[in-house]
């Protein structure tokens, strides 16, 4: 005999079975799109890929910047306000803030 809780479970059930079915052939498509070549010329064009990365040739426009560009110059980096350096390239901590006149007289 078939009730209507049986019924509501069997389609709860069929509902799961689909999600799966359909989560499990959209895994493998998106696995199929994506997986690596295994034959041999696959093979040699990505190692000739990755030379041609490292090393381009002079006619096929790998480079980037044209020779004519000149170097990019790089700020120079900010001092920190908290060390001073002296001309002998020791660091000494700045005074504290009673030399300077900020603390408590007394």
């Amino acid at each position: 005999m078939i009730t209507a809780s049986s019924t509501t479970v069997l389609a709860n059930l069929a509902y799961l079975i689909g999600a799966v079915v359909v989560a499990v052939i959209i895994g493998l498509v998106v696995w199929f799109r994506h997986r690596q070549p295994k034959s041999v010329d696959a093979t040699i064009s990505s190692f000739q890929r990755g030379l041609s990365a490292l090393a381009p040739e002079e006619g096929s426009g790998g480079h980037f910047r044209s020779s004519s560009e000149p170097p990019r110059i790089r700020p120079a980096p900010i001092g920190l306000s908290h060390v001073r350096v002296d001309p002998a390239g020791q660091g000494t901590p700045a005074p504290a803030a009673e030399e300077l006149g900020g603390g408590e007289a007394g």
